[in-house]
């Protein structure tokens, strides 16, 4: 078993919590030669607790004995630093959203041809052993789905870290976070064909690109399996100070509807994550537990109807961790030349969907 030589760009919550304990976990597969981050603090801190060298920079790290990098950085930096890695030779994992604009995914899909190396999407829910199961049970029932519907509360990640040891990056450099505040402004802008204010810009940043972005690409698949696929939008717009997201697509073909809806509850520590699917003779439901919390399982539920008599099945498919799935798919990739599962190209499919409804918000 072939071991790859890892770097990781960014060391924030997500790495933290999830990526680098979760290659550490999978010796056989990864070997961590070091973590890039601006934050001193931050840096000394993966030093102690995790015993893994940390460099200051990208650069840096690009210096060493690398064979794949996984970028979780501040979103605006995904693009430029995917393509940086894919041209010293290295294959990518990157953390969702891959960019903001379709052009700058089309520029990393390019970058990834001419390189011939594996790049894969941080969308963990589509290993979700429960979402796994979803998709093999709605393959062919496309012609009798009614509805799709998402429903995201999300109250930020505070109630569901606060037992991690966790240390944040309060020192990095201001004109570094001025740097990539000006970026993100200005893929936006291009992303929605014109400059939005600092309020549609969060609201195109937060409840779209950052929390329904996952579930646009968990329904994307399940379409997929139905043989469907998004059409018109119909409505959307951001509100609560653009905290919260809502919107609307048509399916084609047939008449069913999707809408789907993001609200930050930020008080409350409570956190709601559903995708319904409906059709003429039952529903199905995915009920995720909070991204960080670990080894709590999806429900799957099922609805159905014996004649006169209604009953619900919970499935639990399997206890597998998503994001430690998704990361022995990415070796498997680099590895044993097996498909990507979440390619450059759905995520494009999904940046180009959030695209038309931002524009569609804007003018709501």
């Amino acid at each position: 078993m072939a071991r790859l030589r890892v770097g990781i760009i960014g060391a924030g919550l997500i790495t933290q919590v999830e990526h680098l304990p979760n290659l550490l976990a999978l010796p056989d597969m990864f070997e961590v030669v070091a973590v890039a981050d601006p934050s001193a603090k931050v840096r000394a801190h993966l030093e102690g607790r995790w015993k893994v060298a940390a460099v200051a920079t990208p650069e840096a790290l690009f210096e060493k004995k690398l064979d794949a990098v996984v970028v979780a950085t501040p979103d605006a930096l995904h693009a430029r630093l995917i393509i940086a890695a894919l041209e010293r030779g290295l294959h990518v994992f990157t953390e969702k959203p891959l960019c903001y604009a379709v052009e700058d995914a089309d520029a990393v899909i390019a970058a990834r041809d001419k390189a011939k190396r594996v790049v894969q999407v941080g969308y963990m829910k589509r290993f979700d052993p429960a979402y796994e199961a979803l998709a093999s049970m709605v393959r062919g029932l496309g012609d009798r789905l009614r509805y799709v519907s998402v429903e995201v509360n999300d109250p930020d990640a505070w109630p569901f870290v606060a037992h991690r040891d966790l240390c944040g990056g309060d020192d990095v450099p201001a004109a570094l976070i001025e740097e990539a505040q000006q970026a993100r402004a200005e893929q936006i802008a291009r992303a929605l064909g014109k400059r939005p204010t600092d309020e549609q810009l969060r609201g195109f940043a937060g409840p779209y690109c950052s929390s329904i972005i996952h579930d646009v690409n968990a329904v994307h698949g399940l379409l997929d399996e139905m043989g469907l696929k998004t059409g018109d939008a119909i409505g959307a717009a951001w509100f609560a100070k653009s905290s919260g997201g809502h919107a609307s697509v048509r399916i084609a073909p047939g008449d069913a509807v999707w809408s789907m809806a993001h609200v930050a509850v930020p008080k409350l520590a409570d956190y709601l994550e559903r995708i319904s699917l409906w059709f003429d003779d039952r529903i199905f439901e995915l009920r995720f537990p909070a991204p960080y919390l670990n080894h709590q399982p999806t429900l799957l539920i099922e609805k159905r109807s014996d004649g006169q008599q209604a009953r619900a099945i919970q499935h639990r498919p399997s206890y597998a961790e998503a994001f430690v799935e998704e990361l022995k798919g990415w070796w498997r990739a680099i590895e044993k030349g097996e498909p990507v599962r979440n390619t450059l190209e759905a995520a494009r499919r999904d940046l180009a969907l959030l695209a038309a409804l931002g524009r569609r918000a804007l003018d709501s």
